[in-house]
């Protein structure tokens, strides 16, 4: 809406259009505009007494000493408040609804000029409100907005069903459905990998059933139609390959197998050249070709070290800086954007007291992630079974043998109005058809550390 916002002069009337984010047909009129700040500055003093009259007449009194001339600030402190001022931003109120007082007190507040004074009546109290400071002045607008629901018929829903199933009749193998998908107006969507112990299929409800074909099948199999969602999807499932139980195939980590190898193999070939230079001290170190200096402040052993010349986090660094001497010099440490050498030049001891309430609090959170991780070693040594597919009629559970499916494809037809097919599923079985339906046809010590870059 923002962008077409200024296209439309006040008064003005645009729409209707498509809202692809929360499948709406959307209308809007431009009722005003006006310069305001982004960000206001501002402080209060809040009144209340026995009842409506006496808290009107102490708020008078208070509006009128401050006006006056009196503190802002000491005439606060005298009825038990701060006075301090406090900043709020546009982002805190605009696009919410808000009504009643509430409304009131907001356009008080966005309204009155810098320094300006005011004595707000509210229902249960006054409030002597005093704007400030104004920071970042835009164009803002009031806008009145329609906004309906799209639903779509049971005619289009049938017609839909019928196109869908007579192409999965007319494609009912693998290399049939990639290869005429596009030209039946259907999306290709890829899914890497498809685990047994995943609740459905692209995040959409009810495809446990779907799911459950899927470690039935063999590879190159394609399932029936799979009516699902909120009766607003219909699913296809097919198998392109299958990853048996064990270590993965060398062909599915080859790529970040090469990556660790060659991180590994330049870190060494840097590390013995840092040894045949025979540099003792950190200039010399800093003079060698490709070597960049940095300084890193506020190094703690709880939380890696980020190093902006090698744009990396290094855990290592801060493991060094909690054992290391200052202005003592480290030998080459292998880290995982390069190669680096550290020089602690400060050491300072934080300025905080002993709280048991704390420290019992942090501990008690470290022997949790302790036994968390306790727990998934004996889960990965006890060779349990994960992949556990229930039947969709009794319930009973189904071992199945297979833990990984690393292709297949599936279709969904759907009935929302999408502009983008690819919206729908962010991940789902190795190729993937998707089809839409609109009436219109839219679719984060001090240490120096030196670093040459293993990249």
């Amino acid at each position: 809406m923002t962008a077409r916002l200024d296209s439309v002069a006040v008064g003005g009337v645009f729409g209707p259009y498509y809202n692809v984010s929360d499948n709406t047909l959307n209308s809007f009129k431009k009722l005003a505009t006006a310069a305001m700040p982004d960000s206001i500055e501002f402080r209060q003093i809040q009144v209340v007494a026995e009842d409506a009259e006496k808290t009107k007449t102490l708020a008078d009194s208070i509006y009128n000493a401050i006006k006056g001339g009196a503190s802002f600030a000491e005439v606060a402190k005298k009825y038990g408040q701060t006075g301090e001022p406090t900043w709020i931003s546009s982002a805190n109120y605009e696009g919410a609804q808000i009504d009643g007082d509430n409304l009131k007190y907001i356009t008080a507040v966005t309204t009155l000029g810098q320094n300006e004074l005011t004595n707000l009546a509210l229902g249960q109290a006054n409030v002597i409100l005093q704007v400030t400071n104004k920071k970042a002045v835009k164009d803002k607008y009031k806008v009145a907005v329609i906004k309906r629901p799209v639903e779509f018929s049971k005619e289009t829903y049938s017609k839909a069903y019928n196109e869908f199933s007579q192409f999965i009749a007319a494609n009912n193998t693998l290399e049939k459905m990639i290869a005429n998908a596009e030209d039946a107006g259907y999306k290709l969507l890829d899914r890497a990998d498809l685990y047994s112990s995943e609740h459905g299929i692209g995040g959409i409800r009810g495809t446990k059933d779907a799911l459950k074909w899927a470690f039935e099948a063999k590879a190159g199999e394609v399932s029936g139609l799979y009516e699902c969602g909120e009766s607003d999807r219909m699913l296809v499932v097919g198998v392109a390959s299958i990853v048996p139980e064990g270590y993965r195939p060398l062909a599915l980590v080859k790529d970040q197998l090469r990556a660790e190898i060659l991180r590994d193999k330049k870190a060494e070939k840097i590390m013995a050249d840092m040894k045949a230079a025979n540099a003792t001290s950190f200039e010399q170190y800093k003079n060698m070709a490709n070597a960049v200096s940095d300084s890193v402040k506020h190094v703690t052993f709880s939380a890696p070290a980020y190093i902006p010349a090698l744009r990396s986090s290094e855990p290592l660094v801060g493991a060094y800086a909690s054992i290391a001497e200052v202005n003592k010099l480290s030998a080459p440490i292998k880290g995982n954007g390069g190669v680096f050498v550290l020089q602690p030049y400060a050491k300072e001891k934080l300025n905080e007291t002993f709280n048991k309430e704390t420290e019992e609090a942090n501990l008690a959170n470290m022997h949790a992630r302790m036994a968390s991780q306790f727990i998934s070693d004996l889960y990965m040594k006890a060779n349990v079974k994960t992949n556990v597919i229930y039947s969709s009629k009794n319930r009973k559970p189904i071992l199945k043998s297979r833990p990984v499916l690393p292709g297949g494809f599936f279709i969904v037809c759907t009935f929302h109005f999408l502009h983008s097919p690819l919206s729908l599923c962010n991940f789902i079985p190795t190729f993937a058809f998707l089809k839409e339906f609109c009436f219109n046809e839219k679719r984060y010590a001090e240490t120096t550390s030196i670093g040459l870059d293993a990249r």
